[in-house]
């Protein structure tokens, strides 16, 4: 058995093309159609992949997985002796592999907390504060706006609030005893509520995302079935 690449970073198992005797033509030929295979195949892994995994934080879904990867399966590629099928996306390696991520050109990294700022760079908010938790967390957040206390002028409620009262005041009733006097309630402290929205890190490091790219064997068992089927036709033909 022989070797051949077929997807960038993976090398998958391919039958003994001298011993069925293919000419350079023929094996080409059947290396891109497992090729072909695989690329179809990682479309639709991505796809159905895409369709299992909504975002964590909800909101507008940026199908990441399906349109930036899936979507980004190149058209197998014939080099040498060899065919690749690329998948041109530069975030899939980390996806993969895990890793830090620092700062770059920027002094923190923006790490979105609520749906509304997924997928959202923090300059597209322009009533952001910075603050920094009990906890010592860095923030990006936005201050509750204040409702308006003034009311809507109505000319019927204005109208009976100048009429005089024409019914007869009830004398008070004065309590027996002592008269103790009650402390009048203090009115509670407001505060400024705040909803953060970013958390500010110089760097962050991430885990390898699960099944972020099908296992060798997976890839190996495509590839490898639409290419005996080609040889399989090939020898038919040979043999008419």
């Amino acid at each position: 058995m022989t070797m051949a690449n077929i997807k960038n970073g993976i090398t998958v198992q391919v039958p003994n093309f001298s011993a069925l005797k293919l000419d350079s033509d023929a094996v080409t030929d059947v290396l891109t159609i497992g090729a072909r295979a695989t690329s179809n195949y990682l479309k639709k892994f991505y796809r159905e992949k895409d369709s299992k995994e909504p975002n964590k934080l909800g909101g507008r879904r940026t199908h990441f997985w399906n349109r930036q990867v899936g979507g980004n399966v190149q058209t197998p590629k014939t080099e040498g002796d060899k065919v690749i099928v690329a998948i041109d996306n530069s975030i899939l390696p980390h996806k993969v592999k895990g890793g830090t991520i620092k700062a770059k050109r920027t002094k923190y990294l923006t790490i979105p907390l609520i749906a509304e700022a997924y997928a959202k760079p923090a300059r597209s908010f322009d009533d952001l504060i910075f603050i920094e938790s009990k906890k010592g967390n860095k923030l990006l957040a936005k201050p509750e706006k204040k409702r308006s206390t003034a009311r809507k002028f109505n000319p019927k409620s204005e109208a009976k609030k100048r009429k005089p009262n024409t019914r007869r005041q009830q004398r008070s009733q004065q309590p027996l005893g002592l008269r103790v006097d009650r402390p009048s309630p203090q009115p509670e402290r407001e505060e400024s509520k705040i909803t953060p929205y970013y958390l500010l890190k110089e760097q962050v490091t991430q885990k390898p995302w699960p099944n972020s790219i099908p296992k060798d064997e997976q890839i190996s068992e495509v590839a490898m079935k639409a290419m005996l089927r080609r040889i399989e036709r090939l020898t038919e033909r040979k043999a008419a």
